[in-house]
């Protein structure tokens, strides 16, 4: 602590740049594209698993869906599925928060701790149960506020269509605020070691609005990523013979085998990506806005 420099009075915020912070993704992927592509492996193998599950205690109901190719193409249908049977909705629910723990931990740990050991960053261990813990805890605060906004919607339905647009605008920035004020969360979880709400809205407090920025830029970035990706899929299949042609099994060729396989791969790096640029821009928020604390600190003994 004695050795660091203490920031210049009025420059406190010098350190967190949300543009910066927002690109942490970006960085991640160029400078370590082995470790991106390890993390898409993993993830395949945790997606298998969730299948491989979904299909037994779901039995003929997903393996019909699977065979017309609903799966991605229909994700209401899924879900719809899963909710007929809440013992599989759970266990999935539950599988699904553990392993994007285990990638956004392996994230986390790439950035805030990138010399402790692991197969490409990847543990599996206390940190990433916690992180899995606080997910679910972050979907539950979401779903509350869901089911706060329908009803305030239909209160505010008595009042016509001017009363439900801005029972429905102050539930969004409700949201909002909730989210961005939590949104410190997993990486002080990471850090710490501790689940604690009070002690991540406090690391935020202050920084709303360059926290703001840094999502919104986050999710454009990753939204750019999102339309190059869909923009290449859509080349490869319609050189291969359209999405007929990789559908009906009948028609399969080498060519159309290729397709479905760089189409898969587009779809995991795409998840995967997802995750690291959702995830890396908090870690780095985490570790600057820490050390902007700890200058103040300093600055004031």
């Amino acid at each position: 602590m004695a050795g660091r420099v203490a920031l210049a009075p009025g420059n406190t915020m010098a350190r967190f740049s949300p543009s910066d912070a927002a690109l942490e993704g970006f960085r991640l992927t160029r400078e370590h594209p082995g470790v991106v592509l390890a993390w898409s492996a993993v993830y395949f193998g945790g997606i298998l698993l969730i299948g491989l599950t979904m299909m037994a205690t779901l039995g003929p109901q997903f393996i019909a869906l699977a065979r017309k190719g609903q799966l991605n193409t229909d994700p209401e249908a899924t879900a719809a599925l899963l909710t007929q049977s809440w013992p599989a909705f759970l266990l999935v629910l539950l599988m699904t928060a553990v392993l994007m723990s285990i990638i956004a931990a392996g994230v986390m740990r790439l950035v805030l701790r990138p010399a402790e050991p692991g197969f490409a960053h990847l543990r599996v261990g206390r940190d990433e149960l916690r992180l899995a813990a606080a997910n679910l805890i972050c979907i539950l605060i979401y779903v509350i506020s869901a089911v706060v906004g329908v009803i305030g919607a239909r209160g505010a339905a008595q009042s016509g269509t001017v009363g439900v647009v801005v029972a429905g605008a102050a539930t969004l920035i409700f949201a909002i605020w909730i989210g961005v004020r939590l949104s410190l969360l997993l990486p002080t979880v990471f850090v710490t070691g501790k689940i604690s709400l009070g002690l991540a809205w406090r690391k935020t407090e202050g920084h709303f609005w360059r926290l703001f920025g840094m999502i919104m830029m986050a999710v454009i970035f990753y939204v750019i990523v999102y339309i190059l990706f869909s923009i290449i899929s859509v080349v490869v299949v319609e050189l291969s013979g359209g999405q007929a042609a990789i559908q009906d099994i009948a028609r399969l060729t080498p060519l159309t085998a290729i397709t479905v396989l760089i189409t898969l791969v587009l779809q995991l790096l795409l998840q995967v990506l997802q995750i690291v640029m959702i995830y890396a821009p908090f870690a780095v928020a985490y570790r600057d806005l820490a050390l902007v604390t700890d200058e103040i600190a300093v600055a004031g003994t």
